[in-house]
């Protein structure tokens, strides 16, 4: 049936209609609404709505004929009809369909006032919160009571309990520190009886917040603090933060959110501190993409760090090990790397406000994939798992153990999973979804033959400003700009070096000649040709890792024996070679004699390792230092200009252990932004405020390019660009030629559900 027909039906069916009365005949041509309640629209936008409403179901429509002598209610609408039945008559009242309520609704949020939400339940007084002229703020809380801060704070219990992002903290002298940006769900501050608390400004705040000065992803996530409100409730000239009683509390047109945890959660978290078992818990978290693996772990974590239960405490020492296994999204290390950590203390800000180890989160043991997904080279990614599973039962089987890992749950990804349960043997296996896919919550669950398997909840849908690759831009970022935290800055925070990386001085790596610093360069995932890899790495960012042992060169037997003899024996292959003995055991190589082997010099003079047979180092006799940044290579003098946070004294300890330096390039994400800072800074010196941030409408959710296309944008106004290296000028309306975009290779064709061909 045509949807002529259809209306002709529906109108024919309407034989108890009254005809409207003259006010709201002329409702429908003025601004004015008969309805208090209802939202004013105008008639131009009424007559774009029919248009929007003639395409309802046909269930829709079956159930209002049914209903035609149900009362009109609040939801439903007046709805105009073509002019060839414009009659009082055919003018009725219909219910919206679900498309047109949801335009209506976000007109509402367009064009309308929307009612203020409701953040804080503690309201203040005359005398509470209490502002002291240190900038300290006491205030007191009665139970049952939350408050949501926006910014960079410290709090400390004077007295009673509060908990925040799952810790439970009691009256104490040490305070803990928190970063709450706008770019993630805001922490609560809940407090289970009455309790006093101090809210302390953070001394690094305005160091974190200047990098905004140097690129738009730091920009609009902070609270910023105009003069004019300092006079307003919860602010005060030089806050860190601003105590945010309702959305309208917060900056204009801000998104704000505050961390919501299921009460399925809530349980899962009790069940699991409580438990009275002889050996410590392993927890491992798996689930989709988004769906809350990384917040619930750290839930997990500071409960434990926190909970009052004897037993925990005495079989743990008061620490918690996570294995963070997402390479792509992780929580204690760089993008391309996972870990081994030790936490001893609650975690309480988002990864890139903790680039680098602090008191009270140390890093064992870490090994770079060089890779934002297991895909690139599955089997090197499990026997870098398996060596920090290792680790741990090794040194850290005393302590609970927490793992998170990525969010590929299909195809090998799947296929991953499964074999890190069976080689883990955790106790608990928590997927994070409970609308499967199946074929995955089955395999999972088969696997657990001694672990206990549950799903949960996802977490409650947020209002992201920043994509996961805007986040991990930020997280190194944040790495590069961060001091590593020494006894002379007050031991807990991290110092931020505010200006451009180009005002850095930069490690001189001396790769040529006898006094060369690194054993050489690998590439993983592919095969670089000798004459490209200086133009490959130039402004890149690489792996520093250390080799331990000569057995970590996998795979020799594949490189080429050199003719002269290496162990001062007899070539292969002479007739004295023959021994009916039983035989030996090579005897491994120096790592002198080793690079002879393995590597090939380039054209610059650069140590070259050949991975034309899959070379990998192997993870048993390597580990990952961090990530560096090469600013410059001075083929002149042999050198590299390397940018890293790496501290002198990692590297000493490096040449005293006897081991050696490699350089890993992989698939690490472009460091874009490292490009465009001194453009961001220049913005700041001719008048701009350096504010206007990222739009968070014109973000592209999971799209690993979309910083670089607005970083591209954002620089079109700055004449200067055109002396800037790797830095493309768009004017005006211009815009990137097609093709011009990163080529993906899509892997894991094999699947199930995918041809092959």
């Amino acid at each position: 049936m045509s949807a002529f027909a259809l209306r002709k039906k529906l109108l024919a069916q309407q034989s108890q209609v009254v005809p409207p009365s003259i006010e709201q005949q002329n409702a429908v041509g003025t601004d004015v609404s008969t309805d208090t309640d209802k939202v004013v629209t105008s008639p131009r936008k009424r007559i774009r709505k029919t248009k929007t409403t003639r395409h309802t179901s046909v269930k829709n429509e079956e159930i209002l004929g049914q209903s035609s002598d149900l009362p009109l209610d609040r939801s439903q609408s007046l709805v105009e009809l073509p002019a060839s039945y414009a009659s009082p008559v055919d003018q009725v009242h219909r219910s919206l369909s679900p498309f047109s309520l949801d335009e209506t609704e976000d007109e509402y949020h367009a064009n309308g006032p929307t009612q203020p939400i409701n953040l804080s339940s503690f309201r203040p007084s005359k005398d509470n919160p209490r502002k002291r002229n240190n900038g300290l703020t006491q205030l007191k809380l009665k139970e049952g009571e939350r408050l949501v801060i926006l910014g960079s704070y410290g709090f400390r219990v004077e007295s009673g309990e509060a908990t925040i992002y799952g810790a439970t903290l009691k009256e104490s002298q040490s305070v803990s520190w928190v970063h709450a940006p706008q770019s993630h769900a805001l922490p609560v501050i809940r407090c289970t009886s009455d309790a006093s608390l101090e809210l302390h400004r953070h001394p690094c705040a305005q160091e974190l917040k200047d990098l905004g000065f140097l690129s738009p992803l730091f920009r609009k996530v902070w609270w910023e603090n105009p003069s004019s409100a300092s006079q307003d409730k919860g602010a005060g000239s030089g806050d860190t933060f601003r105590i945010l009683y309702t959305s309208e509390d917060g900056p204009k047109k801000a998104i704000l959110q505050d961390l919501k945890s299921p009460p399925e959660w809530n349980r899962a978290t009790a069940t699991l501190v409580a438990s009275k078992d002889s050996t410590p818990p392993s927890i491992m978290i798996t689930g989709p993409k988004s769906s809350g693996k990384s917040t619930f772990g750290k839930i997990l974590t500071n409960r434990f760090l926190t909970d009052t239960n004897a037993n925990i405490k005495r079989l743990s020492g008061g620490g918690v090990v996570v294995l963070d296994l997402d390479p792509g999204q992780p929580e204690y290390c760089g993008p391309g790397q996972i870990a081994l950590v030790l936490v001893t203390k609650p975690v309480i800000s988002p990864s890139f406000c903790r680039p680098l180890d602090t008191p009270g989160i140390r890093t064992i043991r870490s090994h770079a994939l060089a890779s934002l997904s297991p895909a690139s080279d599955p089997e090197l990614y499990i026997d870098m798992a398996l060596d920090l599973i290792t680790h741990y039962r090794n040194a850290l089987r005393s302590y609970p153990l927490v793992v998170n890992t990525p969010g590929w749950i299909q195809g090998t990804g799947l296929d991953l999973l499964v074999s890190l349960i069976i080689e883990l043997r955790p106790s608990e296996v928590l997927y994070m979804s409970q609308t499967g896919p199946a074929e995955a919550v089955e395999a999972l669950e088969g696997a657990c033959n001694t672990a206990c398997f549950s799903t949960l909840p996802s977490q409650p849908s947020q209002n992201n400003l920043r994509s996961a690759a805007n986040l991990r831009s930020m997280h190194t970022m944040a790495y590069f700009h961060a001091q590593p935290v020494t006894p002379h800055n007050n031991g807990d925070h991290i110092r931020w070096f505010r200006a451009p990386l180009t005002a850095l001085t930069p490690w001189q790596v001396r790769f040529r000649g006898t006094s060369c610093a690194i054993f050489g360069v690998l590439c993983y995932d592919f095969q670089t040709q000798p004459d490209l890899v200086a133009d490959a790495i130039n402004g890149a960012v690489l792996a520093a890792v250390e080799v331990e042992n000569p057995k970590a060169f996998r795979g020799m037997e594949n490189h080429q024996i050199p003719t002269n003899n290496l162990d001062g024996d007899v070539n292969p292959g002479s007739p004295m070679d023959l021994d009916t003995s039983e035989p030996k055991q090579p005897k491994p190589l120096p790592l002198s004699l080793v690079k002879q082997r393995i590597t090939t010099l380039t054209a610059e003079g650069i140590p070259f390792i050949d991975t034309t047979h899959g070379l990998t180092l192997d993870p048993r006799y390597s580990r990952s230092l961090g990530l560096v940044l090469i600013r410059g290579i001075d083929v002149k003098n042999g050198d590299l200009h390397v940018l890293s946070p790496i501290t002198t004294s990692q590297v000493e300890d490096v040449t005293a252990r006897g081991g050696q330096v490699v350089l890993v390039s992989g698939k690490f994400d472009p460091p874009s932004w490292a490009y465009t800072e001194d453009l961001y800074l220049q913005s700041k010196g001719e008048g701009n405020d350096g504010n206007e941030g990222i739009d968070p409408d014109s973000q592209t959710e999971g799209t690993d390019n979309a910083e670089e296309d607005r970083g591209d944008n954002a620089v079109t106004s700055y004449s200067s660009a055109g002396s800037v290296p790797w830095i493309e000028v768009l004017t005006r309306n211009q815009k990137r030629g097609a093709g011009s975009k990163v080529w993906r290779v899509r892997r894991d064709l094999g699947r199930a559900g995918n041809p092959m061909g």
